[in-house]
């Protein structure tokens, strides 16, 4: 049987050592450990003064322009209307005139109406009047008719012996949108037409 010696050299046994100090540090058991930092002071650094040159601005042109002017939509219509008595042989004369055309105003000014122009004759009354967009002719036409029958027949109880119906005018009536008043012609059709429904003509 072979056999042989084993013999270590100074660098092993020195390994051996070290090894042998490691184990004997590495014993359980609380280890404590103290670390020492050194912070470096902060440096301050010396306060520059920055001077800052404002310059002015350059003045702003401001550039004009010219609006061209828009037409203004008109938000009122123009009406040509016209009325007769009921009763042909009552007339528009007299002192009924002038206080018929103080009712008319009213009437129009009450409920926000522009009376432009009014005709009264014997036959008949017609007035230009403006009233707002929304109006509808069938409605100033029914309000002016009313109150002024109410005024008539208050103050002229003459009419009221012969007309027994609350409306001094005959029924229908005529309205024409427009600035411009209806022709004798047109009046004296209307007139006839009228006269003819209700059997007089």
């Amino acid at each position: 049987m072979n056999s042989f010696e084993y013999r270590s050299t100074e660098t092993e046994q020195l390994e051996v050592e070290k090894r042998d100090t490691q184990t004997v540090s590495q014993e359980p058991g609380p280890v404590s450990v103290s670390i020492s930092v050194s912070v470096p002071a902060p440096v301050t650094m010396p306060e520059v003064e920055v001077e800052k040159e404002i310059s002015a601005d350059p003045p702003v042109s401001v550039e004009t322009f010219e609006m061209e002017s828009i037409p203004q939509i008109s938000t009122d219509l123009a009406y040509s209307c016209l009325l007769i008595p009921r009763f042909s042989d009552h007339y528009l004369a007299g002192d009924i005139t002038r206080d018929l055309e103080a009712w008319m105003k009213e009437v129009c000014i009450s409920y926000g109406w522009r009376l432009d122009v009014i005709t009264i004759r014997p036959g008949y009354i017609q007035w230009r009047m403006t009233v707002p967009l929304t109006a509808n002719p069938a409605h100033f036409m029914k309000v002016l008719r009313q109150q002024t029958s109410q005024k008539i027949f208050e103050d002229y109880p003459r009419f009221s012996r012969k007309n027994v119906s609350p409306d001094f005018w005959a029924p229908g009536f005529s309205v024409v949108p427009g600035s411009v008043s209806q022709s004798a012609e047109d009046i004296n059709n209307f007139i006839l037409q009228i006269r003819r429904q209700q059997g007089i003509y």
